[in-house]
């Protein structure tokens, strides 16, 4: 696990020499990425550079830029391959030679002998560069959910490329938000998908399961070799559909159990995040099954009994046998630690408890554990937001009963909307109709198309209300999720610490997106498959207590900084020119709605790091003034 970055020159006759100088100065800006070891090398107008955080062969074998003997083939590598060993033999038999034990190695001799097609043959999570020197050619490539970032931007006739966003942002002159990016991330909290652009122009982002390459300079259109979407298949559908469900849930019960096993690969010490939930639960007590005495490690809300889960986790780790760390969350520790999560994250928060993935990251370090083992994506895979698809299903019939209703009767439903949800008068007065349109028009219908997309997937099931909650489910995996495993790979990555995620080994999410709806939601009960499971590992009480997700007391902990102060000079006012007096009545009636309010406070803190190039210190000394005054 590291951090890579490089520098492609397209200038025949390029007057800035010191390429290396850029590189490291990507290197340096996430050295926490991979603090263990730093390398960087100049291959005419190619530059690679990377960051190591020694998790396989601990050895300066495993140093980087890596490359083959002949010195024809370069790689810089960010990830990890779980199936390396296997693929190490296969290329032993057709000649390979290898001189560490690093799963790097076995990846460029994959690349070597299969090139693209090696991606297929992929099982892990992984962003890398590969240079062939003989026809100057640099491979970008990103795994198949985008578990590992990859940025690139064009600058003066160079490519550079980057882990991290911050990396990049060190070369620019002039730093601008992408406003349609901006107004996505408003409406929608992921500015991620539809679109190689981030949040600051300029910026692209390799999209999940997607190559791309650079050939004597000039970028290519990046290719996809892997979607979701592309996983369902009306054969395995049908043979779920027909099977008996005792198979099916010994079935996905081995996927999962193979899933875990390989992610337990690793020459440094492993734990797993034990929230007390079903889904990091079961990951943490088939890790035991592996790997007896394994950590455990929770995070506690302090003072907050509602909210606390840590009895739940005690409960777990009790049963298994298992030693929880616990680490207690404070609202002091929340507010100072803010600036920093949204730094790490290189875009405003999307989810408060960001914060806490970080804090736990740092704790689990600070004991000697490098690697966490993950439950996320477990709910997008198997069904975990049943209230959220049974109101699809609702809103999918509203919509056709509305349908049928007089267009004076639709406008004055579509009015009584408005008011509950306090939109301003402006935004339906002259045009009505026009907001739904907007909100439409501004990401390019990208995640409707995204949805019809995924339900067109399941078009050979007959139900209609199953084909569109499958549909949703399926989208689900690449919008919901892209945020979450940011939120990930960031916080985690921040402390030095690799995280996976055996629910998305690629082999069990196909197997998921193949189970039919009564295996996901089956009755009241949500995640079935994934319960029947976990009752054969777990106490009952745990696997089929209510879903609670991560919850912080977020209206105490923000309550210091509803205030004016913090925002009058800073992002919002002065550089997006939001206007004063609508900023101050909604900071002024930020307890209605507190997570509004929240991303409004991640939007200023991310525009004064990113944008007015305030330091991590300036924003959490002032944040630090705000609450003592409070």
């Amino acid at each position: 696990m590291c951090a890579i970055a490089g520098l492609i020159c397209s200038r025949p006759n390029c007057e800035f020499r010191d390429h290396a100088a850029s590189v490291r100065t990507i290197c340096d800006l996430q050295s926490h990425r991979g603090p263990d070891d730093q390398g960087v090398s100049e291959h005419g107008p190619v530059c690679l550079g990377s960051n190591r955080l020694s998790i396989l062969d601990l050895s300066r074998a495993g140093h980087m830029p890596m490359s083959d003997p002949s010195g024809r083939w370069w790689i810089v590598y960010n990830g990890e391959t779980y199936n390396f060993q296997q693929l190490r033999e296969e290329l032993l038999g057709l000649g390979h030679a290898f001189v560490s034990g690093s799963d790097t190695e076995v990846v460029l001799r994959a690349f070597m002998q299969w090139g693209d097609e090696c991606l297929n043959r992929l099982i892990g999570m992984f962003a890398f560069a590969v240079l062939d020197r003989q026809t100057n050619t640099v491979t970008l490539a990103r795994d198949r959910f985008g578990k590992k970032p990859l940025y690139y931007m064009q600058r003066a006739g160079h490519l550079y490329f980057a882990s991290e966003v911050k990396a990049l942002l060190r070369l620019c002159d002039d730093v601008r938000p992408d406003f349609q990016r901006l107004i996505e991330w408003s409406l929608y909290r992921n500015a991620e998908i539809g679109s190689a652009n981030t949040m600051i122009e300029g910026i692209f982002s390799l999209a999940a399961g997607q190559v791309l390459h650079v050939r004597n300079g000039r970028l290519e259109r990046p290719r996809a070799y892997y979607s979701p979407e592309s996983q369902v298949d009306p054969a395995l559908y049908e043979r779920f559909g027909r099977e008996r469900p005792e198979d099916v849930v010994a079935e996905v019960d081995s996927l999962l159990q193979e899933s875990v096993r390989a992610r337990l690969v690793s020459d440094v010490p492993l734990g797993t995040l034990c929230s007390g939930g079903i889904d990091s639960s079961l990951i943490t007590a088939l890790c035991a099954r592996h790997m007896p005495g394994v950590a455990a490690f929770h995070v506690s809300v302090s003072g907050y009994h509602a909210l606390d889960e840590s009895r739940y986790a005690k409960q777990v780790t009790d049963a298994l046998g298992l030693t929880l760390h616990t680490l207690s969350l404070t609202a002091e520790t929340f507010r100072r630690n803010l600036p920093r999560a949204i730094y790490h994250s290189d875009f405003p928060l999307t989810h408060p408890n960001s914060v806490a993935f970080l804090l736990i990251s740092e704790f689990a370090r600070a004991r000697g554990v490098t690697i966490l083992l993950s439950g996320e994506a477990a709910d997008e895979l198997f069904g975990g937001y049943m209230q959220r698809y049974r109101q699809y299903r609702h809103f999918l019939l509203a919509q056709r009963v509305l349908a049928r209703l007089p267009a004076r009767l639709r406008k004055a439903i579509a009015l009584a909307g408005y008011a509950a949800e306090r939109i301003p008068a402006t935004a339906f007065s002259e045009y009505p109709g026009l907001l739904a349109h907007t909100t439409g028009f501004l990401d390019k219908f990208a995640r409707d198309d995204l949805r019809l997309r995924c339900e067109e997937a399941y078009q050979f099931v007959a139900d209609e209300g199953d084909r569109a909650v499958l549909g949703a489910m399926l989208a689900d995996v690449t919008n919901f999720l892209s945020p979450l495993l940011r939120r990930l790979d960031r916080m985690s990555m921040a402390a030095s610490v690799e995280c996976r995620t055996p629910f998305l080994d690629h082999r069990l999410v196909r197997t998921a997106l193949n189970l039919p709806l009564s295996y996901r939601l089956h009755g009241r009960t949500d995640k079935w498959v994934l319960k029947e499971i976990a009752a054969k590992y777990l106490p009952r009480q745990v696997v089929y207590r209510r879903k609670v997700g991560f919850p912080l007391p977020v209206k105490d902990y923000l309550a210091p900084l509803a205030r004016q102060d913090f925002f009058i000079g800073g992002y919002c006012v002065d550089a997006l020119g939001m206007h004063r007096r609508g900023l101050l009545e909604a900071i002024a009636t930020w307890d209605r709605n507190v997570h509004g309010f929240f991303n409004l406070l991640a939007l200023e803190i991310w525009g004064r790091l990113f944008v007015q190039g305030q330091t991590v210190e300036e924003v959490s000394d002032r944040i630090q003034h705000l609450s003592a005054a409070a």
